[in-house]
């Protein structure tokens, strides 16, 4: 599991090792009222789906995603397309010149768009029974409400360039929002992702701050609340339709 910090709301205390359960975004234990225990899950890392088994629901976006790193990226390539506009207008200009500048800013001006529209899709949705997971740009993966036991800010160390780093060579640190996983759950307890947007590993799926909305520990109590929320009204479901059948 790559390095992590967990930041302590209450007191501000930074604690290292694996995360506790307290307060109000503690996590639910196992074999509770409303984390119903199950022998296996059906939903595993190496399958896409946007389905549950009631069909097509409604998502509810629990986590959005964050354009800002692409916006540096629109900047230089605004800059470049009226650096090269600007030559051509000065110059002796030819038809294909003004064809290959606007050729060019088509490119790039999709190119960016297409980006800042994956960039902003939601990294955490909830779906019916299931939480949809986007830490890659090309797929979503669904974990099963009960297979989720809490969340909790936390942070990672960086290095200048931006990339992970050991704590004594830390240039920044960078929030991360964790969300823990049943150790029962061992078949979704790691899966690939696109690093930068952040990791899936030996049960901790941890989302980059810098890629989604701010993350604060308020904002991960909230996320918790939600999720104890989400259970309870799972369980209810679950003992209505048992009275009823």
């Amino acid at each position: 599991m790559p390095a992590m910090v967990r930041e302590d709301a209450a007191d501000g205390a930074e604690n290292t090792g694996p995360p506790g359960c307290d307060g109000i975004g503690s996590c639910i234990r196992e074999g509770s009222s409303v984390n119903p225990p199950r022998e296996s899950y059906e939903t595993g890392c190496d399958r896409e789906s946007t389905m549950t088994n009631a069909g097509i629901q409604h998502a509810e976006i629990w986590l959005r995603g964050n354009i800002r790193p692409v916006a540096w990226l629109a900047l230089f390539v605004a800059v470049v397309a009226g650096g090269l506009i600007a030559a051509v207008s000065m110059g002796a200009s030819k038809p294909l010149y003004w064809l290959l500048v606007a050729t060019f800013c088509g490119i790039a001006g999709g190119s960016v768009g297409m980006l800042a529209w994956v960039a902003a899709r939601p990294r955490l949705e909830r779906k019916g029974d299931f939480l949809q997971i986007r830490l890659s740009p090309t797929s979503v993966q669904q974990v099963p409400l009960e297979a989720v036991e809490c969340f909790f800010q936390g942070s990672n160390p960086i290095a200048r360039s931006g990339e992970p780093t050991c704590g004594d060579h830390a240039a920044f640190r960078v929030n991360t929002l964790v969300m823990r996983l049943a150790e029962r759950a061992a078949d979704i307890s790691s899966c690939p992702t696109f690093t930068p947007w952040g990791t899936w590993d030996d049960g901790y799926v941890i989302f980059d701050g810098r890629w989604c909305e701010p993350l604060s520990a308020d904002l991960a109590r909230s996320l918790s609340r939600r999720l104890l929320d989400a259970k309870r009204s799972l369980s209810a479901g679950q003992s209505a339709a048992g009275v009823g059948a």
